[in-house]
């Protein structure tokens, strides 16, 4: 036979030669079928569905052979008690339906999704009054708690309005307005907040904080008592601060019928939130051996003394005349409504403003009046983008501006990225602070800081005080991570946190004392990433023990998006009295994964929590057995082995993270048509040597954030 001729049978072959026919579907028959099938198959999963006669047919199941080749990737499936195949055969079959699936991405028209028009948030409620306005008065701080949707509270979906929200915000619209448009002559009555410490979450301590909203700049008196049953005659010394000066210190001593509290009067404070703090000491003559004393509680009262001075920066003219007042508004409007006002709008507006003025008399009150119809206004309350004609389209300049300061800083677009579209000076920004706070607090869960409460017998340690330098230390790491551009699989095993003195002793790190934070370089044994930091380890912990299944549960979800699904109604729930003694943890759950029925997910999930048994519940290091086996039979024997295991498959990770910024970015959650948009964040993250900055610009960058698809059309 000539060469020729014997090269173009071969081309025929191969083009003949069918994978989907040839080699998967063997693969499903042979590895799979035997537990998928049937009337009850594992998993509520039947591998006949993906059988069918053509590959286009069966990849109309996306979900189901992407899941397919998630556990095949990770070991999951086969099980571990079932023939396993050659590794060579399990990677063929994921190539086969990574590639597959990529060509359909090629060839398939650009859909961005559609985001519903969204409300803001109370997070980003505030910070827009405060750069509207200038004011920093954290009026949402006093909204009801908003509703998550996919990890997160900025979801379109479920951030709805009713009539107690429309009045919680006419009644922040009056507060505001107040603060902000002075009014000569007018009275300003004081009031007084108190914060008891058992509110706070800082009962029974030698030191106490808030942080406090002075509507108005003016003279305030702060307040703070102790408590202890002490021997009449103990001499204490209290002080106040004031963002951390000194503006009181007083010396008291304790009788029984005597008021022990101490006061700092008369303090000027700018409007704004400041942090109002005390601490209390008891002093050696004469000497005292009890119980130390604890404050009871901080309080603040004011503007006293008419004092009080409302924002003279509203007004740019003071003439009470029409064009003043489009001077005043025009500019206020536009910053507000994120966009350019219409004539109509404009005119609204200022026909308000003067019939307020005819009927008061007053130029300011007229002022008022046309700030909280500004601050009421759907187009300030909501983020609307208007759809422009049927099918996929760019968002306006104005529109993605919007988009992107939302995302990076949680608030209104300036004047300079309403023209230019620039991540990594946004990130620079000290504005971006408000994405650390807000993306790190949520994809990591330790917001839940300031609502769980370890058990105070069992973790008497475990104080107001440490948990905020735990939330701290894990936003100074992600702010690292951020400005510094470094790598994301630092939030795997990063060698560097952050601690002040509580926390350094807390972690038994030597050498950092008092409350300032210092950087310190760590050797990846004990701590390194956030699964070394205690608000992470808390936060996945029942109040009075760890939990393997807690843990491992937060592992998949946060740190690989592979969440598992909820537990069967009938599965019984862990014994706890036997779980509280020694030894019997790591039994229960190896008889627990003995059940089919949770074998598939505590296989994966259990593993991972025991990973991180070397931390107790409040994220101490501990002598503790933190083995495991993950699927696949890859062994680890400490938190640091399972961490270059999780880093060893970056593309997991990376894959993981980007789905959840992509989700914060767009205030959606993430669907099927959204998979060739991950795809190619993640190979320019990887392309970049997994730097932050390739993260941020690829979701930037990406057809979801910067288009969206008009109602009605075809999905």
């Amino acid at each position: 036979m000539s060469r020729p001729v014997f090269l173009l049978l071969l081309a025929t072959a191969l083009t003949w030669a069918d994978p989907f026919t040839d080699s998967v579907k063997p693969f499903l028959r042979t590895h799979c079928s035997g537990c998928h099938s049937g009337k009850n198959p594992a998993g509520a999963f039947a591998v006949s569905e993906l059988l069918t006669p053509s590959a286009p047919e069966s990849l109309r199941a996306r979900e189901r052979w992407e899941r397919v080749a998630q556990r095949i990737a990770a070991g999951d499936m086969p099980p571990k008690d079932s023939p396993r195949p050659p590794a060579a055969q399990g990677r063929e079959i994921t190539t086969w339906v990574a590639n597959a699936y990529a060509e359909l991405d090629r060839k398939t028209p650009i859909d961005p999704g559609r985001v519903t028009a969204r409300r803001l948030n109370r997070f980003e409620y505030s910070n827009s009054v405060r750069d509207l306005l200038g004011l920093d008065l954290n009026p949402g701080e006093d909204f009801p708690v908003d509703p998550y949707g996919y990890g997160f509270d900025n979801i379109g979906d479920v951030l709805s309005m009713n009539a107690g929200m429309t009045e919680q915000y006419l009644k922040a619209a009056e507060r505001i307005a107040k603060s902000a448009v002075p009014v000569p002559g007018e009275a300003i009555p004081a009031t007084m907040q108190r914060y008891l410490a058992e509110r706070v979450g800082q009962d029974r301590q030698l030191r106490l904080h808030i942080d406090h909203v002075f509507p108005f700049a003016g003279q305030y008196t702060l307040r703070t008592a102790f408590y202890q049953a002490m021997k009449d005659g103990t001499r204490v010394r209290i002080r106040l601060y004031l963002d951390g000066k000194e503006v009181a210190s007083e010396e008291l001593r304790f009788y029984y019928q005597i008021d022990r509290a101490a006061e700092a009067k008369a303090i000027h404070v700018p409007a704004g939130r400041h942090r109002v703090s005390a601490s209390i000491e008891v002093l050696p003559d004469p000497p005292y051996k009890g119980t130390p004393p604890y404050l009871e509680y901080l309080q603040v009262y004011g503007p006293i003394d008419g004092s009080a001075k409302t924002n003279n920066k509203f007004f740019t003219c003071t003439e009470p005349t029409p064009a003043c007042a489009r001077q005043i508004l025009a500019p206020l409007a536009r910053k507000a409504f994120r966009r350019p006002v219409t004539g109509a709008e404009m005119d609204g507006l200022l026909s308000l403003a003067a019939t307020e003025q005819k009927r008061t008399g007053s130029f300011p009150e007229a002022m008022r009046a046309s700030l909280m119809a500004i601050l009421m206004s759907p187009h300030f309350l909501f983020r609307i983008e208007r759809d422009r004609g049927p099918g996929s389209q760019l968002l306006e300049p104005h529109e993605l501006a919007t988009r992107l300061s939302y995302f990076l800083w949680g608030s209104l677009p300036d004047a300079e990225l309403t023209q230019v579209t620039d991540a990594r000076r946004m990130l620079k920004d000290p504005r971006s602070a408000a994405f650390i706070e807000s993306f790190a607090g949520q994809w990591l869960q330790t917001r839940n800081l300031s609502v769980l409460k370890p058990d105070p017998t069992l973790f008497p340690q475990f104080t107001g005080e440490l948990a905020a330098a735990m939330r701290t230390e894990t936003e100074l790491f992600f702010a690292a991570i951020v400005r510094e551009d470094r790598s994301i699989l630092d939030f795997i095993d990063g060698a560097f946190t952050y601690v002040n003195g509580p926390l350094a002793k807390h972690y038994g790190i030597e050498g950092v004392t008092g409350d300032a934070f210092q950087r310190v370089e760590l050797d990846g044994v004990q701590r390194g990433g956030v699964l070394g930091q205690g608000s992470v380890l808390t936060v996945s912990s029942y109040p009075t023990r760890t939990s393997p299944v807690i843990r491992g549960k937060w592992v998949l979800e946060n740190l690989l998006n592979q969440p598992p699904p909820a537990p069967p109604p009938d599965v019984p729930g862990l014994d706890e009295k036997a779980a509280a003694s020694g030894g019997s943890m790591r039994q229960q759950m190896e008889r627990h994964r003995t059940s089919a029925t949770c074998a598939g997910c505590h296989s994966r999930m259990d593993p991972l929590g025991f990973g991180l048994e070397n931390y107790d519940a409040i994220g101490r290091w501990r002598a503790e057995d933190a083995s495991g086996e993950l699927p696949g039979g890859v062994r680890f024997s400490t938190p640091a082995e399972m961490k270059k295991i999780l880093k060893a498959d970056p593309e997991v990770f990376t894959r993981a993270l980007t789905e959840k910024m992509l989700t914060y970015a767009i205030g959606r959650g993430l669907e099927l048509r959204d998979r060739a948009a991950v795809n190619k964040i993640v190979d320019r993250v990887r392309a970049n040597g997994y730097r932050f900055s390739a993260l941020i610009e690829g979701v930037v960058e990406s057809d979801p954030f910067r288009r969206r698809r008009a109602e009605g059309a075809a999905q």
